[in-house]
């Protein structure tokens, strides 16, 4: 398999593999109209809520826009528009599918600027990382308009210069709008091409233009950055032990199988990792040095930060895509390319498979859910708890409807948000930090989500002081005892979830 020109024509069959790629990837978004993401449920109800601003007096009493500079606004900006258009449910998913595509896309555009063709096509073994499955789409969104910003920098930043950059500044301006994160990917991808340019050419003319030319292409999201209410914080940096971030390199592969997972993480990095020991395989100057940065930045990075988890993961992700991205098979003989071939499209199909069970199963905890939330009428408030993991172990363990990921992440903990975005009732637990998203609650329910802090258990929902709900929703609930019936009327039980009203709001002294 021998490098090929960016510029060599891409043959008909490779076109027809990527859109293939795409079809399978989006496939499973036909089958449930609320996927299984993590966060993605709370994403959609405060899009919703943001399309029925101010329009909507019930919504209104809870919640009020609150826009400023954000460096976190892909769905904000892009889901309400959508929204007032389409069906609720059917917009969510349409951004999915971006979410979805874009860093598969992306990537495929890197390798093929590089010379690469068709191994960048087992990027789809990457396409859902535990940072899809977390829901941050925002990320997914970011990384991958940042590489096809990339792919773009590669192939034209010599032939058209002063075109390339003012497209640089542009997109910039867009991943700034989008996610911070994919700002900084693009910074890092950018940056190391021109450095490993500078480094080869060794002159002080090319050193001057090609930073001048990153300056003016980052000057004005760093003023919007130093403008916004994201950069005074930073007080809450919290570090992994080294161990623990040598495992995050392993999220990119997270799914619903951990034998599947661990088997996807050894071919794609094992593969490239041999081949360029044999000689049969290369990353490239301008590919090479943004990965050894990224892999830097990783380690250094913290796992939480300004109100931000997972920072040091969404590294990882970035690291992971740049194996198809960044790496370039060289003179592989025909059964190397046959072998390879079959086990990357073996385990793709594989992990696509026990995928697409999961989600043939949340659609019966959706189902659940829908059906308890009946009797919950616009305007009305409700307090949401679930069974958690350590009361009930053994039902956890076996992870019933698939609602564990290989890593122990739960995806149902924002299902609630359906009794705001289905019966426009208030829950508590709506994303509304002002420095990351455009929205704030109104009192007295501001008061009532602070009072009620985290996503409760049973047995803290139990005793809790729940004055100002009109009932709680409990998922989980086949898992665990009932909850006390002096305080609390079961009206309707469905599978997993259970609806009771409050009867009884605090507990007795």
């Amino acid at each position: 398999m021998t490098p090929l020109s960016a510029t060599s024509p891409l043959p008909p069959a490779w076109w027809a593999a990527v859109i293939g790629l795409c079809a399978i990837l989006v496939a499973p978004l036909l089958l449930v109209d609320v996927p299984p993401l993590l966060d993605y449920p709370n994403h959609l109800a405060r899009a919703f809520i943001l399309a029925s601003l101010p329009g909507d007096q019930v919504l209104g009493l809870f919640y009020a826009a609150h826009w400023s500079v954000i460096p976190n606004l892909a769905l904000d900006l892009t889901a309400p528009p959508l929204i007032d258009i389409l069906p609720v449910h059917v917009a969510g998913r349409l951004l999915i599918a971006a979410a979805l595509l874009l860093p598969a896309v992306g990537a495929i555009a890197y390798n093929t600027a590089l010379g690469g063709r068709w191994w960048a096509l087992g990027v789809g073994l990457l396409a859902f990382n535990a940072c899809l499955l977390y829901g941050f789409l925002n990320f997914e969104i970011g990384l991958g308009v940042a590489l096809l910003l990339a792919a773009g920098w590669l192939r034209w930043r010599d032939p058209a210069p002063a075109r390339t950059v003012v497209l640089a500044m542009t997109g910039a301006l867009v991943l700034f709008a989008c996610h911070l994160m994919g700002l900084v990917f693009f910074g890092l991808l950018i940056g190391g091409a021109e450095a490993f340019q500078i480094a080869r050419e060794r002159s002080l003319v090319t050193a001057v233009r090609r930073t001048s030319a990153l300056v003016a292409i980052f000057a004005i999201p760093a003023i919007l950055y130093a403008g916004s209410a994201l950069h005074p914080l930073g007080d809450d940096a919290e570090f992994q032990p080294l161990s623990a971030k040598l495992l995050q390199l392993l999220t990119a592969f997270t799914n619903y199988d951990r034998r599947l997972d661990m088997a996807a993480a050894l071919t794609v990095i094992g593969l490239p990792t041999l081949c360029l020991l044999a000689r049969k395989g290369r990353v490239p100057g301008r590919a090479a040095v943004p990965m050894a940065l990224l892999l830097a930045v990783f380690l250094a990075a913290p796992f939480a930060w300004k109100g931000t988890q997972s920072l040091d993961t969404r590294f990882a992700i970035m690291l992971a895509f740049m194996l198809f991205a960044g790496y370039v098979p060289v003179r592989w003989p025909p059964a190397l390319r046959l072998g390879a071939a079959a086990v990357l499209i073996l385990l793709f199909a594989a992990r696509m498979s026990v995928l697409t069970t999961a989600w043939m199963a949340h659609r019966i905890d959706l189902a659940d859910l829908r059906t308890v939330l009946l009797p919950v009428q616009p305007g009305q408030a409700v307090y949401v708890a679930e069974a958690g993991l350590k009361e009930a172990s053994d039902y956890w363990a076996r992870n019933p409807n698939w609602r564990i990921l290989s890593n122990g992440v739960r995806t149902d903990e924002h299902l609630g948000a359906l009794a705001s975005i289905e019966h426009r009732a208030y829950w508590p637990f709506e994303f509304d930090n002002v420095s990351q998203q455009p929205m704030e609650t109104r009192q007295p329910y501001r008061a009532l989500a602070e009072r009620v802090g985290g996503l409760p258990d049973r047995d803290r929902a139990a005793v809790a002081n729940v004055c100002g709900f009109d009932y709680v929703l409990l998922t989980g609930a086949d898992a665990v005892p009932k909850l006390p019936a002096a305080r609390f009327q079961l009206l309707t039980q469905s599978g997993f979830a259970a609806l009771y009203a409050v009867t009884h709001c605090k507990e007795d002294p």
